[in-house]
């Protein structure tokens, strides 16, 4: 079975590659780094789903009209009193909007900081590349930079795709953008 795995990355460099690129993800624990990261990535969508909620507590504080529509949307399609739960703790969760927003956002920052250390060694050992690191105040400034411009391409991502959709959507193409994304 050897030989013959031999043989044939010998006749394909492809499969040599491939071979080659697994053997280094084992050697550099990959799998380790992976888990690491995908760990600190879900742990993260908390925080950012907290700040997400003091939001929109913010915009239903101000919009009085809005609030309303929902509570009543809200008693007509869970009648009785566990729809009066629900508003209930829609009222709460409103109320609280400003600390659940600055626990959120500090959280966010601690998780992400966290997130972009892993990811940082995750590469270096990937890539096998090890500096001496440059201090710990200009690593967090350096990983805060970095979280920011990660958060706003992301932001920028989903604006260009909400775009691209209305843009599609107006010419009457959706499908056919669709496909072509799908495609790409």
């Amino acid at each position: 079975m050897k030989r013959a795995l031999e043989r044939l990355r010998r006749r394909y460099p492809w499969l040599d590659h491939a071979v080659r690129a697994q053997q280094r993800y084992d050697q550099s624990q990959g799998d380790f780094y992976a888990a690491g990261i995908t760990y600190f990535t879900v742990f993260a969508m908390f925080p950012v789903l907290m700040v997400g909620f003091a939001v929109v507590g913010f915009v239903l504080a101000s919009r009085p009209d809005r609030l309303a529509e929902i509570d009543s949307w809200v008693k007509g399609a869970v009648p009785g009193e566990f729809g009066e739960q629900i508003i209930s703790l829609m009222d709460a969760a409103i109320a609280s909007r400003t600390s659940v927003g600055v626990i959120g956002l500090a959280t966010a920052l601690y998780v992400g900081l966290l997130w972009m250390q892993r990811l940082r060694a995750a590469l270096s050992q990937m890539w096998g590349q090890h500096f001496p690191p440059p201090g710990f105040l200009n690593t967090k400034v350096s990983d805060v930079i970095a979280l920011v411009a990660a958060f706003l391409a992301s932001l920028l991502t989903i604006g260009f795709g909400v775009l691209a959709t209305s843009a599609l959507r107006l010419a009457g193409s959706v499908r056919l953008g669709s496909l072509v994304v799908s495609i790409l």
